[in-house]
């Protein structure tokens, strides 16, 4: 019969064996855990396997306020929520190709007598009235500002409320004078809200303006009616700004409908998570609309054709991941977790190989390289208003030709653009009639010695302002955050350095940098722009005086001789008439030099062998609903590309062994320790 002891130490060893056990399954579970965490997919578990495009963007959007926004990145998000009347076809080019979106039928143009006040007296001139018609079943997306949360119907006069709201001052719409100078009666109704504004009332979207006119008999067509010639409409009625807008949502949500968009479009905003990410999901309210069926020549045999007539959009979400380092970025699509990249700097050198093609590393993968023109210009611009490099003198011009000539395109092309891109003489980019490839602007040459002595005829030679003994110190506004902002800005530098004049480089985060140039607090910074349509007039517009900011004019530069010629070729068709304008307007330009011109892009862009229908458009910013994702292959490249990295799992189990061993050894001492006592206690 056992003794009381005897019964304690058995229950000792079964508490032992208890603890051991449960300690090995907390090591294993521990174990799987580390394990799970081996993978380095950033998404949650499952997403990349379903139709997700994943695109990149460089930083947070100012603003998804399709009244406001003017930048290449919130028109890549804006347009695919906010449609418009005409769209680009996705794959005509050369030329350039609009159809109907949310029209539906051609705009009626017709030459009308419009009574206009110039100086004090109302005069008759000769105006134009375009009618358009919208298709009768489109509907916004649900949200809550509408009864019941269900999207309306869309009417004419919805889309006639974006040009109400496009004239209230106090919006600060960036395409304002293209309409306020056009449109019967739209500069009277925004110098009277901005009265309003002025007496701090509410502004009034529903007073009358003459241009601007509903069919009482149908509630689908409206009227704009021009008080000159103005064929680029068509083109405007192609941009965001004048999408139909709903008067509830800017009703509900006011200066949040920058965060808030409600449209009509292909996709909608499910998710806005400022420096992380902006996600999108497919609209249920969204028309009918179908790819494309016939292409450009060579797009059926490069597999373009594929998807001909089926109903768009092809994926059921976009998210746009918010990465500002390029080298984090080209990880990413390189381990399968982008679908999209651009060749940058950063690249470069592991994308191309000698002979100028893809590497064979990036070829084995499947991944495809796509080279465009793009319709585009990047320069650098100087403050017009600012005492130093702004001002029309003689003094004035040459200061900014002698920066002008210190400045090396080619070496930035070259450095940053992999040789890739055309040295820019003008505005105009290649591809847009106006642009001639045999012009040589003569300010444009890098020439330290020309530019030296330029520089001293403006008063400071050698870089010393003759005047105050001092060095000529220029302050560069930029957004130069990465690495490669931070050496295009060294080059910057050291070329005005190498003709005496000192710069200093003032950086801020891309927004802020953006706000800065909004507002004309700058004197001296880089800026680019991307046409928002295939017309010369939208490049010579830049520097036409009345599109000062917030206008499209960043350099706020004036000169009534360029102003005058512009408003006459703006009305015309192209032709030698209209390109002999253009020339007239060009060497005004160059030589009041407001612009430092550097290039027009050639961009190259990869693509992972899961995404189809990529087919990059020099305008249109509106192929997230054509692109078709292959989730299926994705998921299983990504596997491929991505082992799982053991060497800390293993460690930590190690330890975890390791560590066990005084709790083994504290235990069975105790189980010993009951033992002796029962031996040499009662036998």
């Amino acid at each position: 019969m056992s003794s009381p002891l005897h019964s304690s130490d058995s229950a000792s060893k079964a508490v032992a064996k208890i603890a051991l056990k449960r300690y090995r399954l907390l090591s294993a579970a521990a174990l799987l855990l580390v394990l799970a965490g081996c993978s380095n997919n950033p998404y949650p578990a499952g997403d990349t396997a379903k139709p997700v495009l994943y695109r990149v963007l460089t930083d947070d959007l100012k603003t998804l306020d399709p009244s406001i926004s003017y930048t290449v990145d919130e028109g890549v998000v804006i347009d695919t929520i906010y449609p418009t009347y005409y769209q680009y076809h996705y794959l005509k080019r050369d030329p350039f190709v609009m159809e109907l979106s949310l029209g539906g039928e051609e705009a009626k143009r017709e030459t009308i007598p419009v009574s206009v006040i110039e100086k004090g007296k109302t005069v008759t001139k000769q105006g134009e009235r375009w009618t358009f018609r919208l298709k009768p079943n489109l509907r916004f997306q649900d949200d809550p500002c509408f009864p019941g949360g269900k999207g309306r119907n869309i009417k004419a006069a919805d889309v006639l409320y974006s040009f109400r709201r496009m004239g209230d001052p106090a919006i600060a719409c960036p395409v304002l004078s293209f309409f306020g100078e056009k449109v019967l009666g739209m500069a009277e109704y925004s110098a009277h809200l901005d009265e309003v504004e002025k007496q701090k009332q509410q502004p009034d979207y529903n007073a009358p303006i003459e241009g601007l006119q509903l069919d009482p008999n149908d509630p689908y067509t409206f009227r704009i009616v021009l008080n000159q010639p103005y064929p680029q409409l068509r083109y405007l009625m192609a941009m965001h700004f004048t999408t139909p807008l709903a008067h509830e949502a800017v009703e509900m949500y006011g200066k949040d409908l920058a965060r808030h968009p409600v449209g009509c479009g292909a996709f909608k905003l499910a998710e806005l998570s400022p420096k992380q990410r902006i996600v999108l999901v497919k609209n249920d309210n969204y028309r009918e609309d179908y790819y494309p069926i016939e292409g450009a020549p060579g797009d059926r045999e490069a597999g373009l054709l594929e998807d001909a007539g089926k109903r768009l959009p092809l994926v059921d979400k976009v998210q746009y991941n918010i990465i500002r380092e390029g080298v984090t970025s080209w990880n990413l699509f390189q381990q399968g977790y982008e679908d999209q990249a651009a060749v940058t700097q950063t690249n470069f050198q592991q994308v191309i190989s000698s002979s100028n093609k893809l590497s064979p590393e990036m070829s084995s993968r499947g991944i495809q390289l796509l080279k465009t023109a793009a319709a585009n210009v990047y320069y650098y611009g100087f403050n017009m208003n600012d005492p130093v490099v702004g001002g029309y003198t003689p003094e004035h011009r040459k200061l900014r030709q002698a920066m002008s000539m210190a400045i090396d395109s080619q070496a930035d092309i070259d450095l940053f653009h992999q040789g890739l891109g055309i040295p820019a003489q003008f505005i105009i980019a290649k591809g847009i009639n106006g642009y001639d490839p045999n012009y040589v602007n003569p300010y444009r040459e890098h020439n330290v010695e020309k530019a030296k002595q330029l520089l001293t005829e403006a008063g400071y030679p050698g870089g010393i302002d003759s005047k105050t003994g001092e060095r000529l110190t220029i302050y560069y506004e930029n957004a130069g955050v990465t690495a490669a902002g931070r050496q295009s800005v060294a080059l910057c530098v050291k070329n005005l350095d190498d003709i005496g004049i000192h710069v200093e480089s003032r950086v801020s985060l891309p927004n802020i940098w953006q706000g800065k140039i909004d507002k004309g607090e700058y004197q001296f910074m880089r800026y680019g722009w991307f046409a928002d349509y295939p017309d010369p007039e939208n490049f010579v517009f830049l520097l036409y005086g009345p599109n000062k900011r917030p206008g499209p004019n960043a350099s706020n530069y004036a000169n009534p001789e360029y102003d005058k010629l512009f408003e006459q070729m703006q009305a015309m068709n192209d032709g030698p008439e209209r390109l002999a304008i253009i020339a007239k307007m060009r060497t005004i330009a160059v030589e009041d030099c407001p612009w430092i011109y550097i290039n027009h892009d050639e961009a190259l862009t990869l693509s992972q062998s899961w995404l189809h229908n990529v087919k990059p458009h020099p305008v249109s910013n509106e192929s997230a609903k054509y692109l078709r994702v292959d989730a299926p292959l994705r998921d299983k490249r990504q596997h491929e590309w991505n082992h799982p990295n053991y060497v800390p799992a293993i460690l930590f189990f190690m330890l975890l062994i390791f560590g066990s061993a005084p709790a083994a050894s504290v235990i069975n001492k105790r189980r010993n320790r009951h033992v002796r006592r029962s031996s040499g206690g009662l036998d």
